[in-house]
C-alpha cells in the first residue's frame, strides 16, 4: 500500500478530487470525511482527559478511536486502489470469447473487492459512532459541539460511503454475493442513524 496520499497537502487533495481523474472518488473522500470524523472525537477525549478522575475509560476510548482512525486511512487507499483495479479490468482487451471470458473474471473480481471495501470503512463509520455515543456521557461540556460535528461526519461519511455498494453490486455475477453485500449495507445504514439519533439526544 503507498502511503503517496499521505505525503500531499490538504490542498492538493481538493485539487485531485476536482480534476478529471476517477480517483479519488466518492468512497474514498468518505473515508477521509470519516477520520476527520473520528479526529474530532479523539480531540474531544484528549482535551477532556486533562481535567478528569476517570482516565482509565477515556484512555480506552481514545485507543479504541485511535484503531478506527487507522482502519479509515486505510480504507482510503484501498478505495483508490481497487478503483484503479476496476478500471484495468473494464479496458482489458475482448476481442474474442477467450478474452471476453477473462475481462469478465476480471470485472467480477475487482466489483466484489470494490464493494467490499466500503462495506469494511462503513463498518468502521459505525464503530466510530458507537464511541461518540460512550464520549457524551463524559467528554467535558465545552467540547460536546466537536462530538457532535464528529458524529454528524461519521453518520453523512457512512451514507456516501455506501452508494458505491449500490454503483457495483450488479456487476458481481453471485447472487448470494450481492444478496449479502445488500444486506449489510442495509444493516451498516440503520446502525448508523440509530446511533446519530442517540448522539443527537
Amino acid at each position: 500500500m503507498t502511503n503517496m496520499f499521505f505525503e500531499q497537502s490538504i490542498s492538493n487533495f481538493l485539487e485531485a478530487i476536482a480534476s478529471d481523474d476517477p480517483v479519488p472518488g466518492g468512497g474514498s473522500v468518505g473515508a477521509y470525511t470519516a477520520a476527520t470524523g473520528i479526529a474530532l472525537v479523539i480531540m474531544a477525549l484528549k482535551i477532556s482527559i486533562k481535567k478528569t478522575n476517570n482516565k482509565g475509560q477515556l484512555l480506552n476510548l481514545i485507543k479504541r478511536s485511535q484503531f478506527v482512525l487507522d482502519a479509515l486511512k486505510v480504507n482510503l487507499i484501498e478505495d483508490i486502489e481497487c478503483f484503479s483495479s476496476f478500471i484495468e479490468a473494464k479496458n482489458k482487451p475482448n476481442n474474442n470469447e477467450i478474452e471476453s471470458n477473462n475481462r469478465q473474471l476480471a470485472i467480477n473480481e475487482a466489483a466484489i473487492k470494490a464493494t467490499a471495501v466500503p462495506i469494511s470503512a462503513a463498518s468502521h463509520c459505525v464503530t466510530g459512532l458507537k464511541i461518540a455515543v460512550e464520549s457524551i456521557a463524559i467528554c467535558r461540556k465545552t467540547i460536546l459541539s466537536d462530538v457532535y460535528t464528529g458524529a454528524n461526519l461519521l453518520n453523512t461519511s457512512c451514507n456516501s460511503i455506501l452508494l458505491n455498494v449500490d454503483a457495483n453490486l450488479n456487476l458481481i455475477s453471485s447472487k448470494d454475493k450481492r444478496n449479502s453485500y445488500s444486506n449489510a449495507k442495509i444493516k451498516l445504514m440503520t446502525e448508523a442513524s440509530d446511533l446519530f439519533h442517540a448522539v443527537k439526544r
